[in-house]
């Protein structure tokens, strides 16, 4: 197979019209079909199916867009790499970091860039557990995340420590007033109502989070779902100030967003949700650095993370 067919086909898979993904590589349109048919019959399958919605993804065309995006990735990754042995080249890293963790991280983040002997550290935001796949598929070398659930654990990972949340009630909460907060307590008198981020592409921390909430287990309505993941978190604090409910936050951090109406304590029994740093084996020299500039940079008091709790991140999720 050509890189370049692949290349193309991949464009089609992400943009669903030929049309758009020739204008999005800069080639004519039916060059573009025609390449794609070139593969499909190298390959003897179909991988799109022409519909007037657009190009639909075969079964077939599912299981190549997966190993296409790996393929491709592995040949950039080759490209800087076979770069970077000049005396005055850095060694490429990219590191994907989910949702919070890089305001917990913010401080060392900043410095990556220059702190890691060297290597050039690019850093990007994802999702959740967006981040672990863009490892997997070989788009980013290393990820942040929160707890991995059991299907993610294929790659290896150190837990670079926990992280204390609290509870986000509004003003008016009878609680407000307590400097810290019974979990039993959230429920007395009335069930509590918990505002939660949506569980995909979080399911390493969300039921975690909802089963320490509500210990007795969550009841039909008792749970709300805030859908917006682009001013996630602040939209959930939005909506605790609205009065939806209560929601989890992280200490230090929460209380410090540009959200009115909320007070943030302390939970009894406390909240930590663990932090992991992933990539793929074998851990290039590079990948092994930035590690290491992690692990030691969770040991400054100022990073919300207790290192004390360290252990391998293949244990357990």
């Amino acid at each position: 197979m050509e890189l370049r067919r692949l290349r193309y086909f991949v464009a089609v898979a992400e943009e669903r019209r030929f049309s758009a993904a020739a204008r999005r590589l800069h080639i004519a349109t039916p060059s573009m079909s025609q390449q794609i048919r070139a593969l499909e019959r190298e390959l003897r399958v179909t991988l799109f199916d022409r519909t007037p919605r657009g190009a639909e993804l075969t079964p077939a065309g599912r299981v190549l867009l997966e190993r296409a995006r790996v393929i491709l990735a592995e040949v950039d990754r080759a490209r800087e790499d076979v770069r970077s042995v000049g005396p005055d080249r850095l060694e490429q890293v990219t590191l994907r970091v989910c949702t919070m963790a890089e305001r917990v991280l913010d401080g060392p983040l900043r410095l990556v860039g220059v702190a890691v002997p060297g290597t050039e550290v690019v850093v990007t935001s994802s999702p959740g557990d967006d981040a672990v796949e863009a490892v997997r598929q070989a788009r980013a070398d290393a990820a942040v995340v929160w707890n991995r659930p059991h299907e993610h654990r294929d790659l290896d990972g150190l837990v670079l420590g926990s992280v204390l949340f609290g509870v986000v009630l509004p003003q008016g909460h009878l609680l407000a007033g307590r400097s810290e907060v019974p979990v039993a307590a959230l429920a007395e008198g009335s069930a509590a109502t918990v505002v939660m981020f949506p569980w995909s592409p979080f399911a390493g921390v969300w039921q975690r989070t909802v089963d320490h909430l509500l210990p007795g287990g969550a009841q039909a309505g008792q749970v709300v779902v805030e859908p917006d993941l682009i001013n996630s978190p602040e939209a959930m604090l939005r909506a605790v100030a609205a009065g939806s409910g209560v929601a989890p936050g992280i200490l230090g951090v929460a209380e410090h967003m540009d959200v009115a109406g909320i007070v943030v304590r302390p939970l009894d029994p406390p909240l930590l949700l663990d932090l992991e740093v992933v990539w793929r084996p074998p851990v290039r020299p590079a990948v092994r650095r930035l590690v290491d500039y992690l692990l030691e940079a969770v040991d400054d008091p100022d990073v919300l993370v207790s290192a004390a709790l360290r252990r391998p991140g293949d244990t357990g999720g």
